[in-house]
């Protein structure tokens, strides 16, 4: 098994190399963050030991780097630091890191720590191999470059999603502008979201369908709600409304749907809904592009959630209001 050990201070280096080659490991070393990311391609370790300050690039940079390429992100990550505060810990656990060390636990806790990372995060993935590469200095700091805008676009996505939480829209209202975000970054031909409680479907068409189209995408979505729920659902129950931009066209049938990805929304725990979305051209929806929709799950799920709930609230103080009439 080859571990990486990125620290900048030698001392640390040679004693934890000394450690792991002890215990039948092989060692490779790095005294910097960019170098521990050079390294890293470079070699393809079975685990990486990552120091938090380092010159030319942090740690935190350094293992989020790792853990947003989806080739590589089964390696685990230990965090090996002088570091002891909550804030280390979270923003440690928010790059991505498999487990989080201090320095004063380099004997049985380190190789503990060790052989628990590979075995609750690799196991599944013993077979997965990536491809070695060699990567310059301006190589990195390109990847750093393009991690920090795709951060800064994934923000921004979800700034958009949860400001619709700020706005008094009924149920119907939140799903037309959440997939209208949703379009933004996502291609689709066919998309929506259905509302488990609510038996409903809301579909948004980017381009001319058919009813059988239609038809087809609600049983996909029941299907998927189906397996996440465990229950029976006939396809006729939900309701299917759509979005003013769809065109129904007797002879546009999308003749199959090769791209097609579907994810759950949960809240408080439950299943609420199913997002979806289809495309008639095949490998659409990359790994890059799933994990923005999972990035986006929650606040998504949540917005869908609270407008349900908010309109059963408006519905109820309705019907109180009749009821009050009536009885004067």
């Amino acid at each position: 098994m080859r571990v990486l050990v990125a620290d900048d201070s030698p001392v640390i280096r040679t004693a934890v190399t000394e450690l792991l080659v002890n215990n039948g490991y092989e060692v490779v070393q790095a005294n910097d963050g960019i170098e521990a990311v050079q390294r890293f391609y470079e070699d393809m370790p079975d685990l990486v030991l990552l120091d938090l300050q380092m010159p030319g690039l942090n740690g935190y940079v350094a293992c989020r780097m790792i853990k947003e390429d989806w080739s590589v992100a089964h390696i685990p990550v230990i965090i090996l630091t002088a570091h002891q505060s909550a804030e280390d810990r979270y923003w440690a656990h928010k790059s991505g890191a498999d487990a989080y060390l201090t320095k004063d636990h380099l004997g049985n806790d380190l190789l503990s720590a060790i052989r628990s990372a590979r075995a609750s995060r690799a196991l599944s993935e013993l077979n997965r191999e990536a491809d070695a590469t060699s990567l310059d200095q301006v190589d990195v700091l390109t990847r750093v470059c393009e991690m920090l805008d795709r951060k800064l676009f994934e923000a921004s996505i979800m700034n958009d999603i949860v400001s619709l939480s700020t706005r008094a829209l009924d149920l119907r209202a939140t799903v037309s502008h959440t997939m209208q975000i949703v379009r933004r970054f996502v291609d689709f031909d066919i998309g929506g979201i259905a509302v488990r409680e609510d038996k409903t479907l809301g579909v948004r068409a980017t381009r001319p369908v058919s009813r059988n189209d239609v038809e087809q995408f609600r049983s996909v979505v029941v299907g998927n709600m189906e397996q996440l729920t465990s229950t029976s659902i006939d396809p006729s129950e939900i309701n299917v409304w759509l979005d003013d931009d769809a065109n129904i066209e007797p002879g546009a049938d999308m003749g199959g749907m090769p791209s097609l990805f579907a994810m759950p929304l949960r809240s408080r725990g439950e299943v609420v809904g199913v997002l979806a979305v289809a495309s008639t051209k095949p490998g659409v929806y990359a790994p890059a592009l799933v994990r923005t929709l999972r990035l986006v799950e929650y606040p998504i799920s949540t917005v869908i959630d609270s407008a349900y709930h908010h309109q059963k609230l408006l519905e109820q103080e309705a019907r109180l209001s009749l009821s009050s009439l009536g009885e004067r």
